[in-house]
């Protein structure tokens, strides 16, 4: 009995250690991750319940160019959603850290996003949006410490087509379409 008693403390004190060091980190950063934009009218948001977002540095032997990505997974606001969404925003630099107040294109050569809709002319509700000839995007850097990365961010031209059949809905044929992303904001942390 002693033996049972010992190990459930030893097990008792170790998961509470481990809880103690994580709401730690948690309280030493305040500064949670957000996005929103707006696609072709409605409003999105970064869907915490989903998947984690934050940013990351790649870097590379073999050039000077450096990435910095941006990985989210976008909502309709206010909307709750039931599956994975992707969203992933990348700056290709030659800069070894991103500077403040400075805009960079994004990446977009073979981007693709899968995000819910809510579009009433549209009788889909979800859609794979695919880069093509005369994709861009623009990311602004509003404030970066090191840690906590904000900008703003939009693309625009982005096409529901990417090359395989599109399929119909409710019996009509559905046809490609551009979709724009504006007013962009975000807070990521690593």
């Amino acid at each position: 009995m002693k033996k049972k008693f010992l190990l459930l403390s030893i097990l008792l004190m170790t998961f509470l250690s481990c809880s103690k060091d994580d709401s730690d980190s948690n309280t030493n950063n305040s500064t949670k991750s957000s996005l929103s934009f707006t696609l072709n009218n409605a409003q999105y948001e970064h869907d915490s319940a989903i998947s984690e977002m934050y940013w990351e540095k790649r870097t590379t032997t073999s050039t000077n160019v450096n990435e910095f990505i941006i990985v989210t997974s976008p909502k309709i606001k206010g909307v709750p959603c039931d599956f994975l969404e992707i969203l992933n925003l990348e700056i290709r630099t030659t800069d070894n850290v991103l500077a403040v107040n400075k805009t960079y294109d994004l990446y977009t050569d073979n981007m693709a996003a899968f995000i819910p809709l809510n579009d009433p002319a549209l009788c889909y509700k979800e859609v794979n949006l695919w880069s093509k000839s005369g994709t861009s995007g623009k990311v602004k850097i509003t404030s970066f410490d090191g840690t906590v990365l904000k900008g703003e961010f939009s693309i625009s031209n982005l096409t529901n087509d990417g090359g395989y059949p599109l399929g119909y809905c409710n019996g009509t044929k559905i046809v490609e379409k551009i979709f724009n992303i504006t007013n962009g904001t975000f807070t990521a942390v690593p």
